[in-house]
């Protein structure tokens, strides 16, 4: 299975940021990046109501949370991943902090400014270059 890291012709780019949503995914704040899917299946393996595969094997969400528990799955599900495929493009504060607590703050496709210094702190402590 091979996917290109960027489909140019095929999709528009999301938010300028470089950042194609694969166009199986289902429309909403958490999406999985299209090319980047090595159908580790490790998401599903903690959120299988929230992803699903394409023909081709590629991940995606298939329905967004719509409740705390399916939240908390998702957000599980970023925890698990293999390569940072899946997304937050959500404008959800507390959802943005709870990724940068676990790690996966660059996940989120926009953080304000307070919140990126946050996330580049923890970064940096995780990585041992804390001052």
């Amino acid at each position: 299975m091979k996917f290109s890291f960027w489909k140019k012709d095929e999709l528009q780019r999301d938010n300028a940021i470089g950042r194609v949503p694969l166009k199986e995914n289902t429309p909403g704040d958490f999406y999985v990046e299209d090319g980047c899917c090595t159908s580790c299946d490790m998401p599903r393996s903690v959120a299988p109501q929230l992803f699903s595969y394409a023909p081709d094997g590629h991940c995606y969400v298939c329905k967004q949370p719509r409740n705390a528990a399916e939240t908390h799955q998702m957000l599980q599900a970023f925890e698990v991943q293999d390569i940072g495929c899946i997304r937050y493009k959500g404008s959800n504060r507390v959802i943005k902090i709870k990724l940068i607590g676990v790690g996966e703050g660059d996940q989120c496709d926009e953080l304000d400014e307070d919140l990126q210094r946050l996330n580049d702190e923890v970064k940096a402590d995780r990585w041992g270059l804390a001052k």
